[in-house]
C-alpha cells in the first residue's frame, strides 16, 4: 500500500545501504551448505483430522459454529477444509461435536451432519426448536428425511448423486416475496461466471456428488439450481432457504462443500474450473460469501467479521517477478525500481541456478551480485524459484535431506541438477550426457529433462544459498516452483526446510481468488503450516503491453491486456481477495513461447498499477502470509448489553491495520488500540501487538442525515482519503457504497435508480462506486423522492459529483435536473446543464477522481421545491465513466 509511512521506511532502508558496492557480498564459490539436514518428511495424506484434537472449540457463542459431531471427522474429512476457508473468509468460527454446545450459537453450519447415521432420534426436534426460535441452520450435505427437519428447511432431499445431471449451480434472483433471499443481491447474476458454481469434471468426465432438494412448503426459496449438461435447469434444487416470522432461517446446501474446497485447493477438481488464471472466477468463492453474509445478519443487531484485506482495502495485491533467465537480472532492478518509486512493495523469486546445462547458462554464478542492487531499494522480498527450475520437478524424488551446494568442489558431493534435451519421443539425449539413463520424452520436440533432482534439493540448497549472499541478511520465507508444478510432497518439504509461503498454484485452477491453507500432499486430511498465495495472472496470459484500451478499440476486440486485468482487480475486490501477478522480467524465451520485450512488460507494470492504486494494498507475498497468519488466528467475540455491543478481538500473533466489518447501524465509541472508523468498518491502526482489543458500539439508528445501508462492507482507507466530502447539512443522494441496495435499484435516498437498459454496463465497484458504460444513446437516473409529489430541495444551492474515467478518455455528458409541475407534482420538466467543460476543467487527485460542483442557479428557470429525478445523459460519444457520488449541499 501507497503511504507516507512506507515510503518513509523504504528511505530509511536506501540511507543505510547507498553503497551497495561497499557490502561485502560473499562469494559462492567458498560457501558450503546447508550444513544442517533436513528430516525427509513423511509421505501421504495422514489420517483425518479429529475436531478434539485442535484449538478451534475456543469463543463464545457469537461465533459461528461448525458443527462435526462423532464419527463424520473420519467420513468427511473436508471439514477441516471448509473450517479453514471460512476463516480466511473473515468469519470467527467454533468446532464442536456437541450438539448442545452448537445449538448456544446463533449461526451453525452442520456439516454432512444432518444424515440419519449420525443423528440421535430427538436431533430434528432440537434443530426445529433452535431455527424457530430465531436462529440460523445451514446444513451441508443434509440427506434425513425426518420430518422435523423436512418441515424446518421446507424441503425433501434425494440420494447423493454423481452423474452428469448437475453441471454446475446456478445462483438465482432475489425476489422481494421473499426477504431472505436478497444474500444473493452481492453477486452479478448477468454475469455466468459469477452465477454459476461449476461441479463437472471436464477432465474425466463425471459429476461432482450432490444432494437434491424438493421443495415442499411455501416460502422456501432455491438460492441455487442445479444446471444439467445441456444448460436446463434440473427438477431438484441445490441451495434453499426457508425463514421463520421471528428472523430464524434454515438453509440447504447439497453439495459437499468441504470436499469441494479440499480438492480445489489440493489442485485435484479434475477441470471443473473454467479457466487457469488471468481471468475472474470465484468458484466456491460465492458459496462462502453466502454463509458470511447470513451469518453476519443473524442477529437483530448484526454480528462482526473480519475483512481479509489491511487497511479496508479492496485486494491484497503482489507484484512478483520469477529470475529464471540471464537477462533478467538486470531488468529485476528495474522492475523494483519502478515499485519503489510509487512506494510499493514486491516479492522477486530468484533461481539460484548453479549449473550451466541445455536449459541456460549458470545465470545464477554469473549475475548473482545483482541482487544486492535489488536488496539496497529496500522494497523487495527475496524469495526462492528453485535450483534448476526443472519440468519434470513433479517426477522428482524426494531426496535425502542431505542436499548442499559446495562451492570449493563445484561437482563432488554437490546437489548438481541438470537439465538436458531429449530427442522426440525416443529418450535419447540430444547431447549424449555420460552415465545417464534415458530420459523420460513425452511426444513432442525441444523437450528438456533434469537428472540429479530432489525436491528437498530444490528447496533447501536455494534458501541456503540466498540467504548466504543476502546484504540484509534476510530470511527467504517464500517459494514458487518452477513452471508452476505442484508436486504432492511440496507442502510437507516447504515446512521441513524452513519456508512459511508458497505462491506456485493458480487462482481459477483452485477455484477461488482467496489465499488458502495447504494439506499433506495436496490432500485436506491434515494441515501443513504453509499459505498458499496463488498467481492470479502472468506475461504469458495476455498480449502484455502498456496498452490501455476498451473491447472494440485499438484493435482489441475484448479489451487491451492491462484493461481486462483492471477489470479482474476490480471484481476480485468485492469481497477482499488476493491478486499475485508475476512477470518474468527477461526479452528472453524458451521454445514454444512467443518473445514479448521487457520493456511492454515493464510498461504494463506502469499503467496498471496507479489504475488499481485505490482499492489494493500493495505488498510482498510474506507480507501477506504474515497478515492471514495474525487474522486466522485472531478471535472475535461479541456481547451486547442494551444498545451497547463490545467487541473482544484476540491476537494471539501482532498484525497490521486489520479490519473489523461491522453493522452499519453501529456508531463507533471506544477503542483500546488506535481505530479508524467508517460506517460498516473499523480498522485497528498501524501494527496491533498480540493481545486483546476491546471496541465498544452504540447498536442503535445512525444520526439523521447518515444514509442507512444493509452491507457490512465499507471499502475507505485510513491511508487514503474517502473522494467523498462532508459538507454541512448535505444531502446525499446516492454514495454508490451498498452494492446489495444498488442491485435492489434504491438509492441512498431509498428512491428508484436505473437505466432502463440503455447502458451496456452498470454495476456498483467494491462497494464504493459505480461503473457505467455507455453510448450516445445511454441515460442513467436517480429519483429523487416519491413519484407524485413536489420534493423540496429549495434549502440547496448546489449539486455535487465526483468521476473518473478507466479509460483516461474524458466523454462530457449533459447533467440534468428533472421536475414536476409545482402545485399538482405531476407532469415532467427537464433542466440540462451540458458538465464537459467543468469536467475538463476539474483537477485530479491522486486517486484519479474529479470533483465537479454545479451551482443550482445554473439550472435555470427552475423550481427547487418540486424536484423529481437527476438523469446523466447526451454523452458526446460512446465510453466508460465511474461515479463516486451525487449530493446536494
Amino acid at each position: 500500500m501507497k503511504s507516507k509511512t512506507l515510503i518513509a521506511a523504504t528511505a530509511c532502508v536506501i540511507l543505510s545501504l547507498t553503497n551497495a558496492a561497499s557490502i561485502s557480498i560473499p562469494d559462492i564459490s567458498t560457501l558450503k551448505g546447508p550444513l544442517t539436514n533436513t528430516p525427509v518428511p513423511a509421505s501421504g495424506i495422514g489420517s483425518p483430522t479429529d475436531p478434539d484434537d485442535t484449538t478451534f472449540g475456543n469463543g463464545t457463542s457469537s461465533r459461528l459454529a461448525l458443527y462435526v459431531p462423532g464419527n463424520v471427522y473420519s467420513d468427511y474429512p473436508g471439514w477441516l477444509a471448509l473450517y479453514n476457508a471460512l476463516v480466511f473468509q473473515g468469519v470467527p468460527v467454533t468446532v464442536t461435536k456437541n450438539i448442545d454446545v452448537a445449538t448456544n450459537h446463533t449461526t451453525v453450519v452442520a456439516y454432512q451432519a444432518l444424515q440419519s447415521k449420525y443423528m440421535g432420534s430427538s436431533d430434528g426436534s432440537t434443530w426445529s426448536t433452535y431455527v424457530s426460535g430465531g436462529n440460523t441452520l445451514i446444513a451441508i450435505g443434509m440427506t434425513s428425511t425426518d420430518s422435523h427437519l423436512k418441515s424446518t428447511f421446507g424441503v425433501t432431499p434425494d440420494t447423493t448423486t454423481n452423474t452428469n445431471s448437475r453441471k454446475a449451480i446456478a445462483l438465482n434472483a432475489p425476489t422481494a416475496s421473499i426477504p431472505a433471499s436478497s444474500v444473493n443481491s452481492q453477486f452479478d447474476l448477468t454475469n455466468d461466471v459469477d452465477a454459476q458454481i461449476p461441479l463437472w469434471r471436464q477432465y474425466i468426465n463425471t459429476g461432482f456428488p450432490t444432494t437434491g432438494y424438493t421443495v415442499n412448503a411455501a416460502g422456501t426459496y432455491a438460492l441455487g439450481s442445479y444446471l444439467t449438461s445441456s444448460g436446463a435447469n434440473d427438477t431438484k434444487q441445490a441451495i434453499t432457504i426457508k425463514s421463520t416470522s421471528n428472523g430464524g432461517q434454515a438453509v440447504a446446501i447439497g453439495i459437499d462443500l468441504g470436499t469441494y474446497i479440499g480438492e480445489s485447493t489440493g489442485g485435484t477438481t479434475n477441470g471443473i474450473p473454467r479457466s487457469y488464471d488471468a481471468e475472474y472466477d470465484p468458484g466456491y468463492d460465492n458459496i462462502l460469501r453466502m454463509i458470511k453474509s447470513l451469518y453476519s445478519t443473524s442477529t437483530s443487531t448484526g454480528l462482526v467479521t473480519s475483512w481479509p484485506v489491511p487497511g479496508n482495502m479492496g485486494v491484497h495485491f503482489a507484484w512478483t517477478y520469477d529470475i529464471d533467465a540471464q537477462d533478467s537480472y538486470e531488468y529485476a532492478y528495474e522492475c523494483a525500481l519502478d515499485l519503489q518509486s510509487r512506494g510499493i512493495k514486491g516479492t522477486i523469486n530468484w533461481q539460484a541456478k548453479l549449473v550451466k546445462d541445455a536449459y541456460d547458462l549458470a545465470s545464477f554464478s554469473l549475475y548473482y551480485r545483482n541482487i544486492s542492487r535489488v536488496e539496497a531499494l529496500g522494497n523487495m522480498e527475496l524469495s526462492s524459484h528453485s535450483v534448476s527450475h526443472s519440468p519434470n520437478l513433479a517426477s522428482f524424488p524426494t531426496g535425502t535431506g542431505e542436499e548442499i551446494w559446495d562451492g570449493t568442489k563445484y561437482v563432488e558431493d554437490n546437489y548438481f541438477p541438470f537439465i538436458g534435451e531429449c530427442a522426440k519421443n525416443n529418450g535419447t539425449w540430444t547431447t549424449p550426457i555420460p552415465g545417464a539413463t534415458p530420459c523420460n520424452t513425452p511426444d513432442k520436440s525441444d523437450y528438456f529433462y533434469t537428472i540429479g533432482g530432489s525436491i528437498l534439493g530444490e528447496a533447501r540448497v536455494s534458501k541456503f544459498i540466498l540467504e548466504s549472499i543476502s546484504i540484509v541478511n534476510a530470511t527467504v520465507r517464500s517459494f514458487r516452483t518452477g513452471h508452476l508444478l505442484y508436486p504432492d510432497i511440496l507442502p510437507q518439504v516447504l515446512a521441513a526446510t524452513g519456508y512459511k509461503y508458497s505462491s506456485s498454484g493458480a487462482s481459477n485452477d483452485r477455484n477461488s481468488h482467496m489465499p488458502y491453507q495447504t494439506f499433506y500432499s495436496n490432500s485436506y486430511n491434515q494441515a501443513v503450516d504453509i499459505l498458499e498465495f496463488p498467481l492470479s495472472a502472468s506475461d504469458e496470459d495476455g498480449q502484455i503491453n502498456g496498452d490501455w484500451n476498451a473491447p472494440g478499440s485499438g484493435g482489441y476486440p475484448n479489451g487491451s491486456y492491462a484493461y481486462r486485468q483492471y477489470h479482474v482487480v476490480q471484481k476480485i475486490a468485492k469481497y477482499g481477495g488476493q491478486y499475485t501477478f508475476l512477470i518474468h522480467p527477461t526479452t528472453h524465451a524458451v521454445p514454444g513461447v512467443t518473445q514479448t520485450l521487457f520493456s511492454d512488460k515493464l510498461a504494463f507494470q506502469q499503467v496498471l498499477t496507479p489504475k488499481v492504486a485505490n482499492v489494493s494494498y500493495f505488498d510482498t507475498v510474506g507480507g501477506r502470509g504474515d497478515f492471514h497468519n495474525a487474522r486466522i488466528a485472531a478471535g472475535i467475540d461479541v456481547a451486547v448489553s442494551g444498545t451497547i455491543a463490545t467487541v473482544t478481538v484476540t491476537l494471539p500473533k501482532s498484525i497490521v491495520d486489520l479490519t473489523l466489518c461491522v453493522p452499519t447501524a453501529w456508531s463507533f465509541m471506544t477503542s483500546t488500540v488506535g481505530a479508524s472508523a467508517t460506517p460498516g468498518a473499523v480498522i485497528l491502526l498501524n501494527t496491533v501487538p498480540a493481545g486483546t482489543v476491546t471496541l465498544t458500539f452504540q447498536t442503535s439508528s445512525p444520526p439523521v442525515g447518515t444514509p442507512t445501508t444493509t452491507s457490512t462492507i465499507s471499502m475507505a482507507s485510513p491511508t487514503i482519503p474517502a473522494a467523498t466530502p462532508t459538507p454541512t447539512n448535505p444531502r446525499m443522494v446516492d454514495d454508490f457504497s451498498d452494492p446489495s441496495r444498488y442491485s435492489n435499484e434504491e438509492n441512498a435516498l431509498g428512491y428508484y435508480t436505473g437505466d432502463d437498459d440503455t447502458v451496456t454496463q452498470r454495476t456498483t465497484v467494491q462497494g464504493d462506486w459505480i461503473l457505467l458504460t455507455f453510448d450516445t444513446s445511454s441515460y442513467w437516473y436517480t429519483t429523487l423522492g416519491a413519484s407524485n409529489t413536489c420534493n423540496d430541495y429549495s434549502q440547496f444551492t448546489k449539486i455535487n459529483f465526483a468521476v473518473r474515467y478507466p479509460t483516461s478518455t474524458i466523454v462530457g455528458f449533459n447533467f440534468v435536473l428533472q421536475t414536476t409541475n409545482s402545485g399538482t407534482c405531476t407532469g415532467l420538466n427537464q433542466y440540462p446543464v451540458d458538465v464537459t467543460s467543468l469536467i475538463t476543467a476539474a483537477t485530479a487527485g491522486s486517486d484519479g477522481w474529479l470533483h465537479v460542483t454545479i451551482p443550482l442557479s445554473q439550472f435555470t428557470g427552475i423550481d427547487l421545491t418540486s424536484m423529481r429525478a437527476i438523469t446523466i445523459s447526451g454523452f458526446k460519444s460512446a465510453g466508460q465513466v465511474e461515479m463516486d457520488y451525487i449530493y446536494f449541499s
